[in-house]
């Protein structure tokens, strides 16, 4: 069966005839910049970094990236900035004063074939090949309600799918998702308790933008587990499925005392669930809640380090995360000493990869920018352990110094920032902290991936020199 597949032909302007072609999730930056994809020098209506177009075949959004002019589709502006008399365009990319302080600052709208996207001199038309050729409305309603979801999916797909009124009930709802993976359980011995596979579940004890979090116990020994249930953003046909449980399923093999381990996972209609070591410690940004946002360095260096040999092992074993953050480091209290666990091992990128996520990049998913690298943006696709590593640096900076390693001012796009901006110097945020233990971190943190660390464990090596000086 045919792939889906989306085509950008540039039919005017500078760089007329080029051809930009998407068969899987990846990301198209036009600009002026040179690390744009399509680079526009002469023509000044172009801002540096113009717009964001991400195809996840056969779907495809542009998000405007706070451009001077705006972005036409179809004749229709999206996004722009009032212009004053007599700046140079590269000034008031820069300026967050003239950011409008509306829900367009950033402004995306899905596109579908035929479409047409203008900038300047540019024109580029809009290809979208998809194997179905079905409307939504002839292949599947809303799994749950039944509702027509043709105005939610703009391309054609089959494939299970929540609405998205359903999927805002479903999270809202501590006890939603916990019945709609009742399907996925193959016995129920009490119909008055959620199973799944064995497995009870309990409380609520998380919840994101994708699915909730679960405390639960395996019947055959009473283990207490986490129970982690994601909702997919597209329709989920059964080879987006089990691409995804083929792909998750490569985790298991990461077994590390620095790590949560992967226990068991499935699916149920447009839901997916994993069973997970369960931490009793919660995670490492309610800790950093606990004690005024910030930790000391006494406290902070440990799990720092913990989290580094745990990332070591994975890079070793070749997996990734692509989702580092606070959020994503869970404590264990061993015999009263807190151990540091990274969850979620691999779920991002895999969601990713069979295109479960929807739009990752030109979405809104608040607390991942923050921790984002500018190459996740800019290649998409080629995510590397070193990538992984400027997440953790920044997640580091974070805990130290209860700021983000970048400043996201009041009416930035944030996808722009992670673009266009340089990490702050930790010294800048507090001068208390170790100068030798700040400028690991700070090197961590470069834009240029050649001027970082390369490994985890040279950064692991880096800090524990550090702490050596710091404490001579």
């Amino acid at each position: 069966m045919m792939s889906a597949k989306v085509t950008l032909e540039v039919v005017s302007g500078p760089i007329e005839k080029k051809v930009f072609t998407f068969d899987r999730h990846d990301t198209f930056l036009f600009g002026r910049s040179d690390d744009c994809h399509a680079r526009i020098e002469t023509d000044r209506r172009v801002s540096r970094h113009h717009f964001l177009l991400e195809a996840n075949p056969p779907d495809v959004r542009i998000r405007d990236l706070g451009s001077r002019n705006g972005t036409y589709v179809n004749g229709v502006k999206y996004g722009g900035r009032p212009e004053v008399r007599g700046q140079r365009p590269e000034v008031g990319d820069r300026r967050p004063d003239l950011r409008p302080l509306t829900s367009d600052l950033c402004a995306f709208v899905d596109l579908k074939h035929g479409d047409t996207i203008t900038v300047g001199y540019t024109t580029i038309r809009v290809t979208v090949e998809a194997p179905h050729r079905q409307t939504i409305m002839e292949a599947h309603g809303c799994d749950r309600c039944g509702k027509d979801v043709a105005s939610q999916l703009q391309q054609q797909r089959s494939g299970k799918y929540l609405c998205q009124a359903c999927q805002n009930e479903l999270l809202s709802d501590s006890g939603g998702l916990r019945h709609l993976i009742l399907e996925a359980g193959r016995e129920i011995r009490n119909a008055a308790v959620p199973s799944i596979a064995g497995y009870e579940i309990g409380e609520e004890i998380g919840k994101g933008g994708m699915g909730a979090v679960y405390k639960g116990v395996r019947r055959s020994n009473g283990r207490t587990v986490a129970i982690k249930v994601m909702l997919a953003k597209i329709a989920v046909d059964e080879k987006a499925r089990r691409m995804f449980l083929r792909e998750i399923d490569i985790t298991r093999q990461l077994e590390h005392q620095y790590i949560v381990s992967l226990l068991d996972s499935g699916a149920a209609g447009s839901a997916f669930y994993f069973i997970m070591d369960y931490c009793g410690g919660g995670s490492l940004d309610r800790l950093m809640k606990r004690h005024g946002n910030k930790l000391p360095l006494n406290v902070a260096m440990p799990l720092m380090l913990q989290c580094l040999d745990g990332l070591e092992y994975a890079h070793q074993a070749k997996i990734i995360h692509r989702d580092l953050k606070p959020q994503n480091i869970l404590l264990d209290n061993c015999d009263g000493r807190l151990t540091a666990r990274i969850t979620d091992f691999g779920l991002s990128k895999s969601f990713e990869t069979a295109g479960l996520s929807g739009m990752t990049a030109t979405g809104s998913f608040g607390g991942t920018y923050y921790f984002m690298p500018r190459e996740q943006i800019v290649n998409f696709k080629f995510f590397r352990p070193v990538s992984d590593l400027w997440s953790m640096a920044a997640t580091f900076y974070s805990v130290l110094t209860g700021c983000f390693a970048l400043d996201f001012p009041r009416g930035r796009d944030p996808v722009e920032v992670v673009l266009g901006e340089q990490p702050v110097p930790l010294l800048r945020r507090d001068a208390t902290i170790s100068p030798a233990v700040a400028a690991v971190i700070d090197r961590a943190l470069v834009p240029a991936v050649e001027d970082r660390y390369q490994s985890a464990a040279e950064l692991k090596q880096a800090l524990r020199q550090a702490l050596g000086r710091s404490v001579s």
